[in-house]
Parts: C-alpha cells; sequence; structure tokens
C-alpha cells in the first residue's frame, strides 16, 4: 500500500461495498441458481462448474478446488495481492475514501492517474453541457441525454492548451503525459499541448469500471475519424471492451452480447433497448477481448457493419471468437449500414429485430464457402474443402466441430470421414467433461455447531448456557466461534449476521475458507431442536473433558499440601458435576 493507512473501519467499508458477483464475474461466467451464482472456478482448470457463490452472505466456495471465503479473498485468489494491498485495490474501485497514514512513505510514489483521468473526463463533460451546438447533434443523432450521462460522453473543445490550463493548476503536466492527454511536438517539445481537439469525448473503462483512457471522435475535417488515448500499462487496447462496464450486467443475465465497431454503434444500439452492446477499438479482435468476452458471455452477436469492411473484420474475428468457445452469429445488416445508423433511418424495432434472427455465423461461411456450384468442379471441391477446415479447426467443441463437418461435407458432396481428418477429427473428437467432484459433507459435531449458527436454523440460548470456546477443538473453528459469541454479547444477545462475523474475523484465510465452505454447503437445512442439541453434546463433551483434567489437578494439589488451590479445584468439579448430570445433554437445554 502507499501511504495508506489500513483501519477496520476502512476494512469493514470495503467488506459492506464490494459486490462478490461482480468480483467473480470479471473472471468466470456465472449463472443464477436460486439465491446463489455458480460457474466454472476461476482458481483452477475444470469443465463442470463446481464454483458456488452467494451474494447475500458474500461468500465464495469451489466444490472442486476447496478454495472458499470472502470478496476480498476472492481478490487476493485472483489478483495475487495480500490483505493489504487488496483492501486498497477494491477501496478504490468502489469509490471509498483512503485515509493516509500519518507519515508518508519515503521516496517517490507513482502517479494516481486514475485522478488525472477523471479530472479530465469531469472537464470534458462540463464541456459538452456547455455546448448546444452539441447538445443538437446528438439530439439530430437521436442519443438521449440519459445516455450521454450514462456513458460519460464528453467534449474537447477547439484549441491546443484548453485542458492543459484547466487542470494543470491541480495536476503536474508529467500526470498528464503520463495518461496520454497530452503531447509534445519536435518543433516545440517545451509547450505540451492537448493532445484531443474538437472531439466527442468517450471515456474507456475496463470491465472494473476503472477509467483507463479515452476515444475521440472528430467533429471537424481531421484525416484520424478516431483517435485514442497513447497506450499506457492501463490503456492497452487489445485488452478493452468498450462499454463493457455498463454492458456486463445484462450480457452475464442473458449470456449474449452484442459486439460492434464503434462508439456510435454502442450508444444507438443501447439508445434501441439493446443493453448487450459493446465494442473493439479500432484494431482487429484480439485472443485478449475474446477471452474477456467468454468471462460474460456464452453467445456473442456480431454487428459489423453491412459493407466490404465490415465482413472482411467479422471474417477475421470469427475464428477468434470460435477457439474461446463462444456460439457467434451474425445479422443481415443491409449494404452500407451499421447498427446505429439503421435504427436511425428505420427505427429502433428494426434493428431489434435483426439482432433476434441473427444466423449462425458458422452456417453463414459454410455456404459462402461451399456454393452450389462447387460440387460439379473437383479443383473447386477440393479448395473449398480446405477453407472450411480451417473454418472449423478452432472450435474446441468436438462434437460441435463434428456437426458442422457433417453439414459442410453434405454440400460438399464428399465423405464426412475426409472433410473430418482435414478438420482434426483426430484431436480426440468430444470432450469429456470431467465429473463432478463429490462435496465433502459436514463430518463433525464441531463444524455442524458452526454451520447451523451461522446459517440462522434454530433458536439461541443466552450467551452463559453457550459452549465455552475450549469446546472446540479445531482452532479455525473455535476462531470462529469466539468471533460469533463477542458480538452476540455485544449486541446485547442479538444474532450477528455473516458478514459482521467475516469484518471481524480480517484476513484470517483458513478460518475464511472454512466458514465459506460450512455457509455454501447443499443444504444448511436443520431438523427441530439441532441446534441446541448439538451445542449441548459440545458443552457435555467439554464439561466431561475438564471433569478428568479437573481430577488430575486435584490429586496433583492434595500430593503438594496445596489446600487453597485443592478446595477451589473441588468447588469447581461440584459445580461442573451438578451442571453436567443435572441435564439430559440430548435436549438442548433451555431455549
Amino acid at each position: 500500500m502507499r501511504n495508506i493507512q489500513l483501519t477496520p473501519q476502512l476494512v469493514q467499508a470495503v467488506r459492506d461495498a464490494v459486490d462478490i458477483v461482480d468480483i467473480a464475474s470479471e473472471y468466470t461466467k456465472l449463472t443464477k441458481a436460486g439465491r446463489r451464482h455458480k460457474g466454472l472456478c476461476p482458481l483452477h482448470k475444470e469443465k463442470t462448474p463446481s464454483f458456488s457463490v452467494d451474494p447475500d452472505q458474500g461468500l465464495f466456495y469451489c466444490f472442486g478446488c476447496g478454495q472458499g471465503g470472502d470478496a476480498i479473498r476472492l481478490h487476493q485468489s485472483l489478483s495475487g495481492d495480500d490483505f493489504p494491498a487488496a483492501i486498497e485495490a477494491l477501496a478504490r474501485r468502489y469509490g471509498i475514501p483512503l485515509p493516509k497514514a500519518s507519515e508518508p512513505r519515503k521516496g517517490r510514489s507513482e502517479p494516481d492517474l486514475e485522478r488525472v483521468l477523471e479530472a479530465a473526463a469531469e472537464y470534458f463533460q462540463g464541456q459538452l453541457r456547455e455546448s448546444k451546438r452539441l447538445l443538437d447533434y446528438l439530439e439530430r443523432r437521436k442519443v438521449p441525454m440519459e445516455l450521454v450521462e450514462r456513458y460519460g460522453v464528453g467534449y474537447a473543445p477547439d484549441g491546443w492548451r484548453n485542458l492543459v490550463g484547466a487542470i494543470v493548476p491541480r495536476f503536474p503536466m508529467a500526470e498528464l503525459e503520463a495518461a496520454g492527454l497530452v503531447a509534445r511536438s519536435e518543433k516545440r517539445p517545451d509547450e505540451p499541448y492537448d493532445r484531443f481537439r474538437h472531439r466527442l469525448m468517450f471515456p474507456i473503462r475496463n470491465a472494473a469500471g476503472r477509467l483507463v483512457g479515452f476515444g475521440g471522435r472528430t467533429l471537424g475535417d481531421d484525416k484520424a475519424k478516431y483517435i485514442n488515448s497513447a497506450e499506457t500499462s492501463r490503456f492497452r487496447k487489445g485488452y478493452l471492451l468498450y462499454g463493457l462496464d455498463v454492458a456486463k450486467r445484462a450480457i452475464r443475465d442473458g449470456g449474449r452480447a452484442f459486439l460492434v465497431e464503434g462508439y456510435f454503434d454502442v450508444l444507438g444500439a443501447a439508445a434501441a433497448g439493446i443493453e448487450t452492446s459493446i465494442a473493439g477499438m479500432g484494431t482487429a479482435l484480439t485472443p485478449e477481448q475474446a477471452r474477456l468476452l467468454k468471462r460474460f458471455a456464452d453467445e456473442v452477436v456480431i454487428g459489423y457493419d453491412g459493407d466490404a469492411a465490415g465482413e472482411t473484420a467479422f471474417r477475421r474475428a470469427l475464428p477468434t471468437l470460435l477457439a474461446e468457445g463462444l456460439t457467434v452469429r451474425r445479422p443481415a445488416l443491409p449494404e452500407g449500414e451499421d447498427p446505429d445508423s439503421l435504427r436511425r433511418k428505420q427505427g429502433d424495432q428494426v434493428l431489434i429485430d435483426l439482432v433476434e434472427s441473427s444466423e449462425d455465423a458458422v452456417m453463414l461461411e459454410i455456404r459462402r464457402l461451399v456454393p452450389d456450384r462447387v460440387r460439379t468442379e473437383p479443383s473447386l471441391q477440393a479448395r473449398a474443402a480446405r477453407e472450411v477446415a480451417e473454418l472449423l479447426k478452432p472450435i474446441p467443441d468436438g462434437i460441435l466441430r463434428y456437426s458442422y463437418a457433417r453439414v459442410a461435407a453434405d454440400r460438399l458432396g464428399v465423405p464426412v470421414d475426409l472433410l473430418w481428418k482435414r478438420v482434426g477429427g483426430d484431436r480426440g473428437g468430444a470432450r469429456v467433461e470431467n465429473a463432478a467432484p463429490p462435496r465433502r459433507e459436514v463430518r463433525s459435531l464441531e463444524e455442524r455447531a458452526v454451520q447451523l449458527l451461522l446459517a440462522g436454523r434454530g433458536s439461541l440460548p443466552p450467551r452463559a448456557e453457550l459452549p465455552p470456546e475450549e469446546a472446540f477443538l479445531n482452532s479455525n473453528l473455535r476462531n470462529i466461534f469466539s468471533t460469533f459469541c463477542a458480538l452476540y454479547s455485544e449486541g446485547g444477545e442479538t444474532r450477528p449476521e455473516v458478514k459482521a462475523v467475516l469484518a471481524r474475523l480480517g484476513s484470517e484465510g483458513s478460518a475464511v475458507d472454512q466458514l465459506a465452505r460450512l455457509l455454501l454447503q447443499e443444504p444448511v437445512a436443520a431438523a427441530k431442536g439441532e441446534l441446541q442439541g448439538s451445542l449441548a453434546r459440545l458443552k457435555r463433551r467439554w464439561q466431561q473433558q475438564r471433569l478428568r483434567e479437573l481430577s488430575t489437578e486435584i490429586s496433583r494439589a492434595q500430593s503438594l499440601g496445596d489446600s487453597e488451590r485443592l478446595e477451589r479445584l473441588l468447588h469447581d468439579k461440584n459445580s461442573l458435576s451438578r451442571d453436567l448430570h443435572g441435564r439430559d445433554p440430548g435436549s438442548g437445554g433451555r431455549s
């Protein structure tokens, strides 16, 4: 951490603010299963989902690899951050103020580029709001102000040093340069100037919502229609998708993304009600972008422009997406139209209908590569077979690959076995998924008692009637129970919530892991009186053990002639014996 004071209040604020589904969904595709979400574990390689997330309790657990915990623990495991670094990263992500340490660390700290970028975004948005001409322009393009504000669209005014003059008093020039907001000419290196001038500004955020750069669309006759922030360690075009921070929840819920070419296509599709629209960054789709999409979607509809360039871009993107196991579809956009121009000319519903009726992209390509006349010319037949084989090779699922090969072989007029060899059928065919690992049942009385306590099953006796902490032999469970009891007493014997227990446990990972596993067992049901019975048996077990210890201590006190200690031990033994034998241990005691 950089000059940050790690306080209990900060840790609690982070725990209260963090969204564990949001954290997990950056790394794996989750599907809702009752009140929980499940998916493939991002912490180890698996083919059958065994990763469970409970948003209400803020916990995750993988029944495959056995790792579990809260959102902070998940962030640590996925990012490699230690606990202090995880708290800092999550606090910044969720907008929680970071208290500074009383004594700053020596040495020069890294510039906080996000603060500079956010200041620039605020400046650009203010410039747009003050320009009636630009607001009228957006209105003519049928972009509602609600979307302008949601996506943070702004305006960089014409002129060489507008942004510099507006924010340099607050931020040093070096930070503006590091953030890619200003540039220097060879002729006048001592006079940095605004990189963006007379352009609509589109803030670009990563999937977590952190501002990393800008895209600017010219409003004049600049030869470069679009320019982006200079590449930095944060802003890497091939690793980003515009609009994903806004669309990821809709994509995750529906399992489908609408991939378009430009910023206005994203806004236009969103204006039409297609909330899953995202765009690349002006370059060919990269494997990193495809992997990013796979975390959220099962299917991608490629809404690239309906012209030769758009078709070329679609064909380049197709194998990249197929290699990630994504289903790909392509809408039949009219010649020369893009999603934004189409909905402005023909209305929202036309675009919606086109997206909904999108065809399987692989089938479209098979029909294109294997026209009807191919059967009559062996040389065309052979060439088409090679092209189809290249199309199908990236598909990882053997059954799906074979199904497409059968369709293509039928169109080619050749036996499927011949085409299958070219496609790569000897790679092993269909993948055989691993069977789900057996779930570990709660095996001990201690585990069951803690599980029922935290899950809120069964009424609680007064604190004085609960077992002592020493009744729990497992150190993690003793720690959890002790924390629970402390909160129970502090709250006037009101049952504490799981999140409060987690907050008190802090960074004690093994205890948090065990707590997560116990609470994410399926199901956490309880028979009537089971909690009280479990607690009573634990207390009885401890009492019996303690009686044996007291007998040993009494013998030692007698042999030493320590009458004062002997009297105290006898009193403790008689009191404990009365308590033990005066109650049926299976009855659960009073409640």
